[in-house]
């Protein structure tokens, strides 16, 4: 299942980094165009940017819904970081994977945050 998380997750970090690009792009857009309304070729470009925010997200919440149907909880989008719920010496906790990497090594305990992922290797000496 990872080659197809590999794929999906990436296409969320990308589609996550190019909302927040286009987000920072339509503020400054915003800013710069107050109380100017003859400019109605700026108002339309400001329109263009805001359907294309609409359809980015669409598409971004349908990649997020797709990991969902897998089981799997999207924790930063920015960074390409899931968790994969499963029980670890009868306690609760996540496997942890970032995207860049080549197999599933971490985990933590589902009281911790992602950022407190741990080598599974560090099992055996707990």
């Amino acid at each position: 299942m990872l080659p197809l998380l590999r794929l999906i997750v990436t296409d969320i970090s990308l589609s996550h980094r190019e909302l927040s690009e286009r987000r920072s792009t339509l503020r400054r857009m915003l800013r710069g165009h107050q109380g100017k309304s003859k400019f109605q070729v700026y108002d339309q470009e400001i329109a263009e940017v805001q359907d294309e925010l609409k359809s980015q997200t669409v598409n971004l919440e349908a990649y997020i819904e797709e990991l969902e149907r897998l089981g799997v909880i999207l924790r930063s989008a920015h960074d390409g970081i899931i968790d994969f719920p499963t029980v670890i010496e009868d306690q609760p906790a996540f496997y942890s994977w970032q995207m860049e990497e080549p197999d599933i090594t971490d985990f933590h305990w589902a009281h911790e945050s992602s950022a407190e992922r741990r080598p599974l290797a560090s099992l055996d000496t707990e």
